[in-house]
């Protein structure tokens, strides 16, 4: 059965170059597209999914990075219009995630060929809809009503910074296909530690199971956790994929588990800092705890806590709200700059129907 679909692709995605190759495929293997349109189109506009419904439109296909998906997760959610994907961006890593195929043919045929599965979702709020480029200092504050759903991450901290140089057309044309590792680099060496005042709600116990082990199915504590730390990130992660490519997975996360999974990156010198990443990303295991340092502070957290590698933490809640001291600080949604603190993530409400292999 012929199906009619829109395409919203982001003209600056790393592969963006490949679209028509995909719509062509799309067309030949029976695709109708009612519309093909940039992302920029939708800026400022409710969400389209019921508009697009009303049209005959059977299915949304984001033709981009973990940006862009984002940015028409936020115009589909409430409609329940499933998503397709076309990884044209630099990283993919929410496509990684699903297992769809970074060869362009192969992604066209899961659209084609796939089926639809719902996953979690996070939306976060004050945050914009649509992604954009490096942000305005005279831009205004957003309305606090203003809310943004995302797939794969929320983050303050570096990667804000990262999100800054990885766009800039200067550093883009300088060093190409290695903008990427670039911007990581200046972002390392440029980063400030941040003070933060965060609220976990609905975070995940595990308690100790057999054998001293914790438990596979948490409790939910019913009270809110504060914790107050310098940090140099905070990410919300939904997608456990990061760094495209690489391939690096931050392990325990579930797309299914209703759980937003919650690192928190202490302030440390450069060098350390690299060590602990890439340390939290090898783990295969979760290691014994050592109740020492922030858990003294913050017991509550002790049966939490799912890395236990000093100075980085990973706990799961159903939501969380962060406050930076003394200033508004930026924050990334799926790659993206298009949220400010405080804000509030939480799991969202409704699900994502995205099409996999």
């Amino acid at each position: 059965m012929q199906q009619k679909a829109i395409v919203i692709h982001s003209p600056g995605s790393g592969r963006s170059s490949k679209l028509g190759e995909a719509i062509e495929w799309l067309r030949l293997a029976g695709m109708e597209f009612v519309d093909v349109l940039p992302i920029s189109a939708l800026d400022g506009l409710p969400p389209q999914g019921p508009v697009w419904q009303k049209q005959g439109i059977q299915l949304a296909i984001a033709a981009g990075g973990d940006g862009l998906v984002g940015g028409v997760t936020s115009h589909i959610v409430s409609s329940g219009l499933p998503l397709g994907i076309l990884p044209l961006g630099t990283a993919n890593d929410v496509a990684r995630t699903l297992g769809i195929s970074m060869d362009i043919e192969q992604a066209a045929a899961t659209i084609m060929q796939g089926k639809a599965t719902s996953i979690d979702i996070g939306v976060a709020q004050p945050a914009e809809q649509e992604p954009h480029h490096i942000s305005d200092p005279h831009k205004p504050v957003l309305p606090t009503d203003a809310q943004s759903y995302f797939v794969h991450a929320l983050t303050i901290g570096i990667n804000v910074k990262f999100a800054k140089f990885a766009t800039d057309k200067q550093l883009r044309k300088k060093y190409g296909n290695l903008t990427y590792a670039a911007a990581v680099a200046k972002a390392l060496q440029s980063y400030t530690p941040i003070e933060v005042d965060l609220d976990f709600e609905g975070v995940a116990i595990y308690d100790q199971g057999v054998n001293g082990k914790p438990g596979e199915e948490p409790r939910i504590l019913n009270k809110t956790v504060h914790v107050s730390s310098k940090v140099a990130q905070v990410t919300i992660v939904n997608s456990p994929v990061f760094w495209g490519a690489l391939r690096a997975s931050v392990p325990g996360v579930n797309l299914h588990d209703r759980l937003l999974d919650i690192v928190i990156i202490e302030a440390d010198h450069l060098a350390n800092l690299v060590y602990k990443i890439l340390r939290f990303f090898r783990r295969s295991t979760i290691q014994k705890a050592d109740y020492a340092g922030w858990y003294k502070q913050f017991p509550e957290l002790f049966s939490a806590e799912r890395s236990h590698i000093p100075g980085i933490h990973h706990i799961q809640a159903q939501g969380i709200t962060i406050h930076c001291r003394g200033q508004q600080a930026e924050a990334t949604l799926d790659g993206e700059i298009r949220g400010q603190t405080p804000i509030h993530a939480r799991v969202a409400n409704e699900c994502l129907n995205v099409i996999v292999p």
